[in-house]
């Protein structure tokens, strides 16, 4: 060194911290003031990595706008191959067989079996608790039905289309679960439906 010469300065080299938390040693990063996240910026926009993310923009949490209804997509629904309902039977002077296990002869027009399931809905209709509303159908089906599902409370348990008659087997399977139908008529007779499955 001659004279009042400064010594010559290093060009500042700017390596990557390669995982410091392995070898022990520490970076610029690790020493600098802790920021709230690794990846957040510094002051001087500096990647905190060592600038392993540099050039990349930065995320942004709220670019991904919820989908509108109409671009939502619908739900499907597998078809309904199968349902399992109760029923109540009350047969009538015109049904195909008139008698059951509580009458031998049916003598009990269709006007009235009619009525009679109407009014039974009416009260079953106003009970809300779906648990309830399948305890009070068994126990009228086990009463009250001509079919000799009484003994299971009204329990047919499952059928796929084509088992029943027409008319039954439409309103059966239109029915959602733990739906009541409304009075149904076949060659039977007049029937009140609770879908289970």
């Amino acid at each position: 060194m001659l004279g009042n010469e400064p010594p010559a300065k290093r060009p500042k080299v700017r390596t990557p911290a390669l995982a410091p938390h392995l070898t022990g040693g520490t970076t610029a990063a690790a020493t600098a003031a802790p920021t709230t996240s690794p990846w957040a910026s510094t002051a001087a926009g500096a990647d905190p990595l060592g600038g392993l993310f540099a050039g990349l923009p930065e995320a942004a949490t709220d670019s991904v706008a919820p989908l509108k209804e109409k671009e939502k997509i619908p739900e499907t629904h597998k078809p309904v191959t199968q349902v399992r309902v109760l029923h109540l039977l009350k047969k009538h002077t015109e049904s195909r067989r008139p008698s059951s296990w509580r009458e031998k002869v049916i003598k009990r027009t269709v006007e009235e079996a009619t009525y009679e399931l109407k009014e039974l809905r009416k009260k079953m209709a106003s009970i809300e608790d779906k648990a309830k509303l399948r305890e009070e159908f068994e126990r009228h089906a086990r009463k009250e039905s001509d079919c000799s599902s009484h003994e299971h409370g009204g329990d047919l348990g499952k059928f796929g289309r084509g088992k029943m008659q027409p008319a039954f087997e439409q309103a059966a399977f239109a029915l959602k679960i733990n739906e009541l139908s409304n009075v149904v008529s076949t060659d039977s007779g007049m029937h009140l439906i609770l879908r289970l499955e």
